[in-house]
């Protein structure tokens, strides 16, 4: 099913796959610090009625120290866009629209920022999220004024398992 041209409830049906918890590791880079390696939990609880999901994301370094932590709602639109709105530790707030392409148990969901709030260092983000079957796999880019030449670049990318 391309859900692009799949009506409306579309993009729930295909969202509403997310709901559980999801566990996983992943990696952080970007021209101004060093490498990191990170778990990660990542939580989806769908409220069907309310055309939403909602998220609490929690990451901790290798040595255990907690690291970002966000949480926001997943919204599908009439149009069968998709908004995201989030709220994070760093006291960043983002708004992210996008679509979700693909079929039950394997879609794409690209997202770029339309709000970034709090955070004067960040001028764009842009997230990609893959499901496939139990697994799913996340790319976040992100373009700030602390680097030589402001362009997006991989901020962090991950492998999560759903866990429950």
């Amino acid at each position: 099913m391309d859900t692009q041209s799949g009506g409306t409830d579309a993009p729930g049906t295909l969202l509403a796959e997310l709901d559980g918890v999801w566990r996983g590791e992943g990696v952080g880079d970007f021209p101004t610090i060093e490498r990191f390696d990170y778990s990660e939990e990542l939580s989806f609880d769908v409220r069907a009625s309310e055309s939403l999901l909602h998220y609490v994301q929690r990451t901790h370094l290798v040595d255990g120290e907690p690291s970002h932590s966000e949480s926001g709602f997943v919204r599908w639109l009439e149009d069968g866009a998709i908004e995201v709105s989030n709220a994070q530790n760093s006291g960043r707030v983002e708004v992210l629209r996008g679509k979700v392409t693909g079929r039950p148990g394997a879609w794409t969901l690209e997202l770029e920022a339309h709000v970034l709030g709090h955070d004067a260092r960040v001028l764009q983000t842009r997230r990609s999220l893959r499901l496939a079957g139990d697994r799913l796999m996340y790319v976040m880019e992100m373009k700030t004024n602390t680097t030589d030449e402001p362009v997006l670049l991989q901020h962090l990318s991950a492998r999560l398992t759903r866990s429950s």
